[in-house]
């Protein structure tokens, strides 16, 4: 079965369906990786039908990488993009290819060069098309403090039948429903009263209790309210035009477009509430006994202006992400003892 063309749920789908799974001769758990293209909810439901297990993986998973540990000790670059896990050599707003093509010459091959690659070069997500360097990934000395609230607000895990399903199929409406305020969720929003430039890992601080001996937390940070943003997927500028060399097709030539959305995602974590000091500690949860747990939520780089609308959800199961839970127990979340903490820099510039 051969297929040359960019890949796609159906396509995938069809392969799982027709080649993989029915090699499988033993009941098995098939991991998978967060492609777009994996639909988790149709996938789930193949794998149940020939007897198999589907297992996402984490959105992103260095700890059970050992080589990733390697990298601390090789002098780092990093090209910092907004939008999908996709690849930037052929978009208009930066010429990544020839950078990587003068960085490898000079450093392997000796090249004489005064070519010098920036340790951080990042995509602004305030307007489309610009590019902006940097002297660190993360490195914060200077945390913004946010307060989540007052008082205490619960969170329901189970859904009806219905929903559960409607979610399980299409993980996308579970997550436009969540974004909006209309799952089982807690919704916290923040006007900024200050430009805030993110830089490197939010830390998230939580004191909740379950009502029963585990528990999943989820959290969500948005960038809401209409306004212009790039969009996530990058579209078509120009088609065939970029040449990749003898034997390798011409690609199309790509952006991200900048274009009015409702909200954004600026970073999210999940946590499961017996590995809450690290994956490898299984801790008891005692039902309806207050806890402390802390979690750091995905780096990234993204800044924000005075006056826009910082939103955070906090949910127990992911249709996206973790395991599908249909358990009924609640959490419920002591929001005047729990917190934020961004680290931020101080020039939006």
């Amino acid at each position: 079965m051969t297929y040359e063309e960019t890949m796609t749920s159906d396509f995938f789908e069809a392969w799982f369906q027709k080649f993989l799974l029915p090699i499988l001769n033993t009941p098995s758990v098939i991991i998978m990786d967060n492609a777009r293209f994996h639909r988790m909810g149709k996938l789930e439901l193949l794998c149940e039908e020939f007897g198999h297990k589907l297992l996402p993986l984490p959105p992103y998973s260095p700890e059970y990488n050992p080589i990733e540990k390697t990298w601390a000790h090789i002098k780092k670059h990093l090209f910092f993009h907004n939008g999908a896990h996709v690849y930037i050599n052929n978009w208009q707003s930066i010429d990544f290819r020839e950078a990587m093509n003068a960085l490898l010459s000079k450093k392997l091959l000796g090249h004489a060069s005064d070519f010098e690659l920036p340790p951080v070069i990042w995509q602004d997500n305030s307007q489309a098309q610009n590019w902006l360097t940097l002297e660190d990934f993360g490195g914060q000395k200077n945390y913004a403090h946010f307060q989540l609230g007052k008082g205490t607000q619960e969170i329901q895990n189970q859904y009806s039948e219905e929903d559960y399903n409607r979610f399980a199929k299409n993980y996308q409406s579970f997550k436009n429903e969540l974004f909006d305020g209309k799952v089982n969720q807690i919704t916290l929003d923040w006007t900024l009263e200050d430009d805030l430039f993110l830089n490197g890992v939010t830390q998230l601080k939580l004191r909740l209790k379950s009502s029963t001996d585990k528990g999943l937390i989820s959290a969500q940070l948005l960038d809401f309210g209409p306004a212009k943003r790039l969009t996530p997927i990058p579209t078509p500028l120009e088609p065939r035009v970029m040449d990749n060399g003898r034997y390798y097709m011409l690609d199309n030539l790509l952006e991200l477009p900048f274009t009015e959305t409702p909200h954004r995602v600026i970073t999210k974590g999940f946590l499961n509430l017996q590995n809450r000091t690290d994956l490898l500690t299984v801790e008891e949860v005692a039902p309806d006994q207050w806890m402390e747990c802390s979690f750091e939520l995905q780096p990234t780089i993204y800044k924000m202006k005075k006056g826009d609308q910082l939103r955070l959800v906090l949910y127990t199961t992911d249709f996206e992400h973790t395991v599908r839970d249909k358990t009924n127990y609640q959490l419920t979340v002591d929001l005047e003892q729990s917190s934020l903490d961004f680290p931020t820099m101080t020039s939006l510039s």
